[in-house]
């Protein structure tokens, strides 16, 4: 059930951190070469995302 939710919510947070990232690109904060930048962190992601569902099953059994 809590993988559930938390798949339930990446999708919605990417949606976020992309309309920050071009709000910060439309005011001039960031260049748009942040975008090459975050395309070659993507892996992070997927780590990050491995990550967070390993501590859920650990997290359940104790």
């Amino acid at each position: 059930m809590r993988i559930r939710r938390l798949s339930g919510i990446v999708l919605p947070l990417l949606i976020v951190a992309a309309g920050i990232v071009l709000l910060l690109n439309t005011t001039g904060v960031l260049s748009w070469s942040a975008w090459a930048e975050l395309g070659r962190l993507w892996p992070v992601a997927v780590i990050l995302f491995g990550l967070s569902l390993v501590w859920q099953r650990f997290r359940d059994r104790g």
